[in-house]
């Protein structure tokens, strides 16, 4: 077994374009420390990407635009460690009935949402997966139940290799709709990650007070796969915090493919 170490950060949009300038170095030592080999970051602008050079250095950057205007031009990027996979291809879908136009949505969702999906193989493992990342709406239950309907279609059609994770801002927690049909979903096969006691991921008391103070931002991952730890990260980095919302880390145990020498090859 090799452990693999996944993450999921709303690293929250530069809409005040001192925030994040504050932000960057909470953000690069909190992921230096922890060390997360794969990242689902939501929020992420393009004049943000140019500011995280140092986390560049280690992961690839993969996702396209939303397609909404102006600074609200959000990516859901997933982050791949470099030195440990090899991307194999990705594409970006949009939550609507026409997954492939971009800038398409939901009736009623105030910006087009989409997921991030990319097919990897772990250089350590052999393992060919499938890593996605997403963003639901942030007003409506109704919106999101109908995008994470979108979204289950998109990952049933898109989905290969040995095991799915998928991480995401759900704007809600489980047992909420837009989670809970993912996770029931046999043909998907997944499991939520954060605990069941796990506490709000939501960072400010009155956001927390709306989703009941539970975590909001998921890692789902194949059902069959060992999780051996999951933690909501609430800490200080270099005297801030890195974001609006507390990042999930979670710890997976993943079998190797890679074929054992022969008798006669030893």
């Amino acid at each position: 077994m090799t452990e693999l170490k996944v993450m999921t950060l709303n690293i929250h949009n530069n809409m005040r374009s001192s925030s994040f300038d504050r932000r960057v170095r909470s953000i690069c030592s909190m992921t230096s420390f922890h060390d997360p080999d794969l990242i689902g970051v939501q929020e992420l602008t393009d004049d943000m990407i140019g500011k995280l050079s140092e986390m560049a250095d280690t992961y690839a950057f993969f996702g396209k635009r939303r397609g909404s205007p102006g600074v609200t031009n959000e990516r859901c990027c997933v982050l791949y460690r470099k030195t440990r996979f090899r991307f194999i291809s990705g594409h970006t879908f949009w939550l609507s009935d026409t997954p492939e136009i971009a800038g398409s949505k939901c009736h009623g969702s105030v910006f087009p949402r989409i997921v991030t999906i990319a097919e990897l193989e772990d250089n350590e493992t052999g393992c060919r997966f499938t890593f996605a990342n997403t963003h639901l709406d942030a007003v409506f239950a109704p919106v999101r139940a109908r995008q994470s309907e979108a979204l289950r279609k998109i990952l049933l059609k898109e989905k290969t290799g040995d095991f799915l994770i998928l991480t995401g801002d759900f704007n809600c927690a489980f047992p909420a709709l837009a989670v809970s049909s993912l996770v029931k979903d046999d043909e998907l096969y997944l499991k939520d990650t954060v605990p069941d006691d796990g506490r709000a991921t939501l960072r400010s008391f009155i956001q927390a007070g709306s989703s009941r103070y539970r975590p909001i931002d998921h890692v789902l991952v194949s059902r069959d796969l060992e999780v051996t730890k999951s933690e909501i990260i609430s800490g200080l980095y270099m005297g801030m915090y890195p974001s609006d919302h507390f990042p999930v880390l979670t710890f997976i145990n993943i079998p190797s493919r890679k074929e054992e020498p022969s008798a006669e090859e030893e």
